[in-house]
C-alpha cells in the first residue's frame, strides 16, 4: 500500500525599492532557491 503526503512549501522572496518606492524583486536568488530545492527533492525520490 503506498501513501501520499502533502508538505507546504514556502519561498522567500528578496526584494528592494527602487528611487521610485517600487518593489523590484531579486528573481536570480528566487530561481536558486527553487533549483537548490528541487535538486534535494530529487535527491529523495526514488524512481
Amino acid at each position: 500500500m503506498k501513501h501520499i503526503y502533502s508538505k507546504k512549501i514556502e519561498f522567500s522572496v528578496y526584494y528592494i525599492y527602487d528611487n521610485k518606492q517600487k518593489k523590484v524583486y531579486d528573481l536570480k536568488a528566487l530561481k536558486q532557491d527553487f533549483k537548490d530545492w528541487m535538486k534535494k527533492l530529487k535527491s529523495h525520490i526514488d524512481i
